[in-house]
């Protein structure tokens, strides 16, 4: 059997439709420069999805699942990453559909790097204030300042749309005690920069996060879950601590304080600037509760 040019692995849970149309768009891919094989690691669903997964046939790449029991995205990363046969590994989520060019861009990667893509919402699909706020800039993906083929900060890398050596993946494999999708990303990377592993931005290589916030309200809940599992990251790796605990303090405190100050002279303040300050708030309180139960 030929060696795939890319092993793109998916973690799933319950989400047969977004996954499809996610897979649509990996057949749909150009100018790869090889065969590639998709990895749908299965963390558990009981929707169906895998005996529906077992009737697709796709031509232009091998399609293998994988059924393992819910033990979160991280274990499902990890044991797609373990089953890769390509020497490069691009993670993408299901909700997480690649533009036409995007695995050949990942694939073009110099092989000792690894590449962060750009995430951005579907432009298909309406897109609400509260989601303008949150990403490509906001609290959700935070892009500002990246400049292509330029080295992404750790805390800036996500575990989405991001291609890597695939010993990378085997070596500093995600941690499963993380049993949310939340920080074990984060955690990964600052592993791979102490070790002097760095990973470029790719301006190009955009994938199209389909979902949607009619309010900010639902992503505060997530906000709380990060500050939690944060908990957890600053245990394992108490260097971290400023850039997750004491950055995000100050500057929540200095943008209260200016908050206040343009309410007690009456300026008008932007929606967004309330929205600012609740999803760090938000990130404060979850800092402040027992780290959820792990995994491992």
């Amino acid at each position: 059997m030929t060696k795939p040019t890319l092993s793109v692995v998916i973690p799933t849970r319950n989400r047969h439709g977004m996954l499809m149309a996610t897979l649509k768009r990996l057949a749909a891919q150009q100018g790869v420069g090889g065969h590639f094989e998709v990895i749908v690691a299965d963390d558990g669903s009981d929707d169906g999805s895998l005996d529906l997964l077992r009737g697709v046939v796709v031509e232009s790449f091998d399609l293998r699942t994988l059924e393992l029991p819910a033990r979160g995205p991280a274990h499902a990363r990890n044991r797609g990453v373990d089953a890769a046969r390509a020497g490069r590994v691009l993670l993408l989520g299901d909700d997480t559909m690649p533009a036409p060019d995007t695995l050949a861009l990942h694939v073009a990667a110099v092989d000792e790097l690894g590449v962060q893509g750009r995430i951005d919402w579907d432009p298909k699909r309406p897109v609400s204030r509260a989601m303008s706020f949150l990403a490509p800039e906001g609290p959700q993906f935070w892009f500002r300042g990246l400049s292509d083929g330029q080295p992404v900060p750790w805390a800036q890398v996500l575990g989405s749309n991001l291609s890597a050596p695939t010993a990378w993946l085997r070596d500093e494999p995600f941690d499963e005690r993380f049993a949310d999708a939340c920080m074990e990303d984060t955690e990964l990377a600052w592993r791979w920069h102490r070790r002097g592993r760095r990973v470029v931005w790719s301006e190009r290589a955009v994938c199209y996060h389909r979902h949607s916030y009619d309010s900010i309200e639902p992503f505060l809940d997530r906000q709380k879950l990060a500050g939690s599992w944060a908990r957890l990251a600053i245990r394992l790796h108490p260097a971290m601590v400023g850039k997750l605990v004491i950055e995000p303090v100050l500057f929540g405190a200095v943008r209260s304080a200016a908050f206040v100050a343009r309410r007690l002279v009456g300026r008008a303040r932007r929606r967004e600037e309330l929205w600012d300050l609740q999803c760090r708030a938000a990130y404060v309180r979850g800092l402040v509760r027992p780290i959820p139960r792990t995994r491992g």
